[in-house]
């Protein structure tokens, strides 16, 4: 952070001519003016800070009066410049890539795949001599189309030149463009959105079903208050967790919803990208405060909207209640709101520009790993309910999923990835007992009574869904930035099926790998870009799944 400061300009003259009459009164001195003459003599090439002459005059003149004060001293700026900024990515780290497999690559990837091998469902008995029907499989057709990621940077030939001896401005901006794309192309790795288009697998967000509002007893909501509310559904880019590379900032209450904007390219081009956001809802039924019921609730009826990770709710408090004078209030992470006060309103109103259109999505994305489960695997939302313990550190809903993948698929995820408060809602649900502060005991011997380490935590999830003999494997909770609050993320990246002949689960499929552009000069700058055109293939999207509005850990 740097911070400027302005001197006024009467304090500045007169240091300079208190330091100037300091220097004149030293100099008066034969000896030390003998002695800064011998300094001033010496070549450029020998003028150094720790030369005899340079240290022999300048304890001189502060002998003489001239201190750190006066100004003459030297500035010690430490280099290089430091990269005060987390680069986790371990999503492309850990998922293979595989280039073209001829020259002619084209604009999309394709595979041809078998998911029933018996789709006629051909009984397998037969009679004696005899023959039975012939089976035919299935064949599916898959493609993918491969998207262009990339990002600018520059350095103007001053810059460079400023910094030589500092820090390498040219080398440390080209650093900080290839971690730029790479956050990126993490979070799109996880959520990216392409929609629905041809060689697309998202979704659009399209416009929620209008809130249904009831009033509840207690808050601070004046009484006779009529309010009302609508909803806009925040798809996972749009949300941008973690802030390292959505669509646009973390939306806030404060500064509102980024619909769509205008992308400036540094070729002179302009395009409209969307913000990740639905259309808004109409306005939900109007309920009017009083007698004890001064606060609201409001819910999505049917529960949430498939693909969003967040809402953002506008509200009214006009006896006449438009889209015009309803204005965001809160961002939730589940389909519900609960309403008090009428404090803390924003200003962005309901018919803000492009809330009456869906840009939940973008055709310059590929589609992410939660977006291939929300489409094709499970998914469940819990509309802000808690996780239940079952005992023995065992989760419902953990259960619940874990036997749905072997009951369908016969597989088990490798990974339970999740966001920092579902992370801290799986420990407090496994740990809980009914009986005690948890559900397990720790032993120690009295030699280490006094240096007992706190903040145990649980990592991992031991799955009973095996057909091994010794049971299922303990499936590693996870941690990861982007992952959207309220989120639990079931990952299988090893291959379950051998004989399926896949490369990999998932595997980003590159027309071209990252390369570097340095582009024609024109001004007297450098610019330069940082690419990568690929496409993240999915082979088996239904085996993994995702759980969204997970609400905190609330003990039964």
């Amino acid at each position: 952070m740097s911070v400027t400061t302005k001197v006024p300009q009467n304090m500045y003259v007169g240091a300079v001519l208190e330091a100037r009459a300091g220097i004149s009164k030293a100099l008066a001195n034969a000896s030390i003016a003998d002695t800064c003459r011998k300094a001033r003599a010496l070549s450029p090439t020998e003028w150094r800070v720790d030369h005899p002459l340079i240290k022999a005059a300048s304890r001189a003149l502060i002998k003489a009066g001239i201190s750190t004060g006066t100004g003459f001293n030297f500035y010690d700026l430490r280099g290089p410049a430091y990269f005060l900024f987390p680069i986790n990515t371990p999503f492309i780290q850990m998922i293979g890539k595989k280039g073209k497999v001829n020259a002619r690559v084209g604009t999309a990837a394709n595979w041809k795949a078998t998911r029933n091998p018996n789709s006629t469902n051909v009984y397998v008995g037969v009679l004696e001599g005899q023959r039975g029907p012939t089976a035919t499989p299935n064949e599916i057709d898959y493609f993918a189309t491969y998207k262009e990621l990339g990002m600018e940077g520059g350095n103007t030939f001053t810059s460079q030149f400023a910094g030589e001896g500092y820090t390498d401005n040219l080398g440390d901006e080209h650093f900080r463009n290839l971690a730029r794309l790479r956050l990126g192309e993490e979070m799109m790795t996880l959520l990216g959105n392409s929609g629905t288009g041809a060689g697309n697998q998202g979704f659009a967000l399209g416009t929620p079903t209008a809130p249904v509002a009831t009033l509840a007893v207690g808050g601070s909501i004046a009484n006779a208050t009529v309010c009302t509310v609508a909803v806009v559904a925040i798809s996972g880019m749009g949300l941008n967790p973690g802030g390292q590379g959505g669509y646009v900032p973390p939306p806030t209450v404060t500064s509102g919803l980024t619909t769509t904007y205008t992308v400036n390219g540094a070729d002179g081009s302009v395009r409209t990208q969307a913000g990740g956001v639905s259309h808004i809802s109409a306005l939900s039924n109007s309920v009017t405060t009083g007698g004890g019921s001064n606060s609201f609730t409001a819910t999505i009826p049917g529960g949430a909207v498939q693909g969003a990770f967040a809402y953002a709710w506008y509200v009214s408090f006009n006896n006449a209640p438009t889209l015009a004078n309803s204005f965001i209030t809160a961002i939730t992470n589940t389909c519900n709101l609960t309403l008090t006060t009428t404090a803390g309103q924003g200003t962005q109103a309901g018919n803000f520009a492009g809330l009456s259109s869906d840009n939940s999505f973008a055709p310059t994305d590929f589609d992410g790993l939660l977006t291939y489960a929300m489409r094709f695997g499970r998914w469940v939302d819990m509309a802000g309910g808690t996780l239940t313990p079952q005992g023995n550190g065992l989760v419902k809903e953990v259960e619940s999923d874990l036997q749905y993948f072997w009951q369908n698929f016969q597989v088990q995820p490798d990974t339970i990835w999740s966001a920092v408060d579902t992370r801290l809602a799986l420990d407090q649900c496994i740990a809980y007992s009914a009986t005690g502060t948890n559900s397990y005991i720790f032993m120690y011997d009295k030699a280490s009574q006094g240096s007992m380490m706190g903040g145990y935590f649980v990592d991992s999830y031991k799955s009973k869904y095996s057909m091994n003999p010794t049971g299922g494997a303990a499936i590693p909770i996870r941690m990861h930035p982007m992952i959207p609050l309220g989120t639990i993320y079931y990952d299988l990246a090893n291959n379950p099926y051998p004989h399926s002949r896949i490369p990999a689960v998932r595997e980003f499929l590159a027309q071209r790998d990252y390369y570097s552009l340095e582009w024609p000069i024109t001004t007297r700058s450098w610019t330069y870009g940082t690419y990568v055109h690929e496409v993240l293939a999915h082979y088996m999207p239904w085996v993994s799944g995702i759980r969204t509005g997970v609400g905190p850990f609330v003990a039964p």
